[in-house]
């Protein structure tokens, strides 16, 4: 076999394995608990898709994402329209002030950091890309946990309304004056658009991918079924708010059992920084070994490797799982 052929066959063989990797990796995110609670509720609205689809003919920004027929846009509409939600108009700017300081630390690092040729390019395009994806998180993580902690309150007041004989669409309004934020936005935007002739259905349809909020969903559907099965509505919305606040219970609780292994993660991360820094200043030549030798770099660079790996491994065992 003579070598074009050779690098044909290689070539062929890395691309199956790419695709099934990216077929493999798919598919771990689809059984995600976060991914099986979206199509839960994207199932329990397929019975309505009628109203849905009306309702996607809105053009409103405020609503809906304006995807152009290219990927690029296709990818990013959603996620923008997201960081809208959870960080309004400052929220673009607090990632792109993220990824502008990884880029500046990637910088730094390359100019003083000893490293070999090839780790500097994965230094430049990996660090702002963790500080964006980090942002990001972080802003959606923040919105969820606001959001989630005076839910309940609100849903007890919808209760109360509705058991004084208060039609649903007003409660709506009348909570988004109560509750702080950023439940009041989300509130007063839905009973804005109640005003403006909308029908409840494609609201709650509209503000459920909006939030994208399992809690918020199972509220959603309660008012749907409500609607159309009849019921006690306020007795259920009691029976959800105990679920609800069960479920930030159980949140805190997790928070609290696995504080032991987040203060060990930053204890393991600050202690080479304090040695180094007391080498330093006790023994400088002693340190600088790792610094002006090649075989000081590489023990710095592998040591620096090491420690990253190991504290991703201690933060994916240290954060269970409660979205579900």
């Amino acid at each position: 076999m003579n070598l074009v052929n050779l690098i044909t066959v290689a070539s062929f063989v890395c691309v199956m394995l790419l695709g099934v990797m990216v077929v493999i990796v798919q598919d771990m995110r689809n059984n995600q608990p976060p991914s099986r609670i979206r199509q839960r509720m994207q199932t329990s609205f397929a019975g309505r898709g009628a109203n849905v689809a009306k309702a996607s003919k809105h053009d409103l920004d405020i609503f809906h994402v304006n995807r152009h027929e290219n990927a690029f846009t296709r990818w990013t509409g959603p996620r923008l329209a997201r960081l809208r939600t959870v960080a309004g108009a400052n929220g673009l700017r607090i990632v792109i002030v993220a990824t502008l300081a990884g880029e500046l630390v990637a910088v730094i690092v390359n100019r003083f950091a000893p490293m070999p040729d090839f780790l500097p390019p994965l230094v430049s395009i990996g660090l702002p890309a963790l500080a964006l994806t980090q942002s990001y998180r972080f802003l959606v993580e923040r919105f969820r946990k606001r959001f989630l902690d005076g839910f309940p309150d609100v849903i007890d007041m919808i209760v109360r309304a509705v058991r004084a004989g208060v039609p649903v669409t007003q409660v709506i309004g009348s909570a988004a004056s109560e509750c702080r934020e950023p439940l009041k936005s989300e509130f007063q935007l839905m009973a804005d658009s109640l005003q403006v002739g909308l029908d409840l259905e494609e609201v709650l349809a509209v503000a459920m991918r909006r939030i994208e909020i399992a809690d918020f969903s199972f509220f959603c559907v309660c008012l749907l079924l409500q609607r159309e099965t009849g019921g006690q509505l306020g007795e259920t919305l009691e029976n959800l708010s105990g679920i609800v606040r069960t479920r930030r219970e159980i949140r805190q609780k997790t928070k609290a059992l696995t504080g032991e292994a987040r203060i060990t993660t930053k204890i393991l991360a600050a202690i080479p920084v304090v040695i180094m820094g007391s080498m330093y200043a006790l023994n400088r030549d002693y340190l600088m070994v790792l610094f002006n030798t090649d075989s000081g770099n590489n023990v710095l660079t592998f040591g620096v490797i090491s420690i990253v790996v190991g504290l991703i491994v201690i933060g994916k065992m240290s954060k269970l799982d409660t979205s579900r």
